[in-house]
């Protein structure tokens, strides 16, 4: 092994779990692997770092060389698909980009965002989704994927999670660029069948039909934040209540797990971050999360539900393995679904005047609390309550109105301790409550005359204070409802689940006889 390469292997075993960096590497770390063969000999440029420009154009410095190595870049760059594209640009006809990353599975050693070790990391990779990334930035048939896999020499399995892992914890690919052939893709209509037709004499008919064999294994999408997660717990009642012997697995985020843990419904609950925990300081990328999803389900089930009213997570039923899939919506918006439900389009307009999400960055911290751009955490032994609140602010202006104000909380309850809460109108309290749980936060109060806002943490008397992190908050002007509560868009999907499968049978369609 040459020095070099001994020194990029150290450097590996000696990352703190505090540390905001991956080891520094280059190309020769790799001459020992699986990679030998495409970087040996070989004119090697390295891919230039993520700048600070909104120019995609500008992620990669100039370079025409046979191997473009960019190595643990992709993970920390917002627009993977541009970076991909400006790196592939570099690359001629016959060379190969090389694309490493670190492997989900072997280093942070999870399925969802925040990496336990670099929380300001974009996403989470395995081969899968690097695989799905390099084909939604590259045209077909420009490119071709030569190698793709893991990457653990001298990675030792016998360290606990906890442990900074040690060895190789890689995910590469080699993407070779050929000349693109002068063809092109053929593109195919869908069959007329896939969608539904509402002609005078349609080809099929659908007629009601009873399912014979009974659901014994469910499976059940929840993947909300904390508040939605609370208004859909009574359609989860109704659930177990109408299908008391089926095995049902809940896939959940996972600030949520310990709250579906707590209700005894389920049989398996499988943590899942479609959304980051704080969406206001992180992009919302749901679609980016489908291959990790593939990944994670891929067992069979007789029913799958996707218990949410916005759209946005839908998608994620229409490969799973199931023989009825269920959710909010039409057929002519989700094919794939079984058993549907519509819903008004303009609930959110009709109950929320406006809202507003407050970064973290609005709020006062006190010094004793450990602050990053995502994240305040707070150690509870060094809370010292005669100084007052933990955590205070935004001073927003209000208007008269009717309010609810929800902060992004994670609360460790691995100790006692209680942790209080209040909101102020012009430093007087108009609202309070204490934290001994885990639980969901949402604060209602009434703004009579315009004043100025304020949220606050702080300690309870001479009690104990748990350690807690908190991203920032949403504010929300309610508005007068004229329709249907998210809650009871939950319940009556369930509600429409039973009719369908245990008494009046499920939609299908069926040929017409001749």
């Amino acid at each position: 092994m040459s020095a070099a390469q001994d020194e990029g292997r150290m450097a590996r075993a000696k990352i703190l779990p505090s540390s905001a960096s991956l080891p520094s590497i280059t190309y020769t770390d790799y001459l020992a692997t699986p990679l030998a063969r495409f970087l040996e000999g070989a004119d090697v440029v390295p891919a230039a770092s993520e700048k600070k420009t909104s120019d995609p154009s500008d992620f990669l410095a100039s370079s025409t060389g046979r191997v473009v190595f960019a190595g643990y870049r992709l993970q920390d760059i917002a627009d993977y698909r541009a970076a991909i594209q400006d790196w592939f640009a570099s690359v001629p006809i016959g060379g190969y980009l090389v694309i490493t990353v670190p492997h989900a599975f072997l280093f942070e050693r999870q399925s969802m965002l925040p990496s336990r070790w670099r929380p300001e990391q974009r996403r989470l990779y395995t081969p899968s989704s690097l695989a799905t990334e390099i084909e939604e930035a590259l045209p077909p048939n420009s490119y071709r994927l030569r190698w793709i896999g893991d990457i653990d020499s001298d990675y030792d399995y016998s360290l606990e999670r906890d442990h900074v892992p040690t060895g190789f914890y890689d995910v590469a690919a080699v993407i070779e660029r050929i000349a693109p052939p002068d063809w092109q893709l053929e593109d195919r209509d869908e069959p007329e069948a896939s969608r539904p037709s509402y002609a005078f004499e349609p080809p099929r008919t659908r007629v009601e039909m009873a399912r014979g064999r009974p659901h014994h294994r469910i499976l059940v999408l929840k993947l909300d934040h904390l508040g939605d997660f609370v208004m859909g717990l009574p359609a989860l009642d109704r659930l177990r209540a109408a299908f008391p012997a089926s095995e049902i697995t809940l896939v959940v985020g996972p600030w949520n797990e310990s709250i579906a843990h707590s209700r005894g419904l389920f049989d398996r609950i499988v943590p899942f971050a479609a959304y980051p925990r704080n969406s206001s300081e992180e992009a919302v990328d749901v679609p980016g999360k489908k291959a990790l999803f593939d990944a994670l389900i891929s067992d069979n089930y007789d029913l799958a539900i996707d218990l949410r009213t916005d759209p946005d997570t839908r998608f994620f039923l229409r490969d799973v393995r199931a023989t009825l899939r269920a959710g909010m919506g039409t057929k002519g918006e989700f094919p794939f679904l079984d058993i549907f439900l519509p819903v008004d389009v303009t609930r959110h307009h009709v109950e929320a005047a406006w809202e507003d999400r407050i970064p973290l960055h609005h709020f006062n911290v006190q010094g004793y609390c450990y602050r990053t751009h995502y994240q305040v955490s707070c150690d509870g032994q060094l809370v010292r309550p005669e100084r007052g609140a933990i955590i205070w602010g935004p001073y927003r202006h209000l208007e008269p109105g009717r309010y609810m104000f929800e902060p992004f909380l994670e609360v460790e309850h691995a100790k006692p301790g209680l942790l209080g809460y209040d909101i102020a109108l012009e430093a007087e309290r108009v609202a309070y409550g204490i934290l001994s749980e885990p639980s969901d936060i949402r604060l209602s109060f009434e703004v009579t005359k315009p004043a100025r806002f304020e949220f606050r943490f702080q300690a309870v008397d001479q009690e104990p204070v748990p350690d807690f992190r908190f991203y920032g908050g949403r504010l929300v002007k309610q508005g007068a409802s004229g329709v249907l509560h998210q809650s009871e868009y939950l319940r009556l999907l369930i509600e429409l689940v039973v009719m369908r499968t245990s008494e009046a049978g499920s939609l299908v369609q069926v040929s017409q006889g001749r």
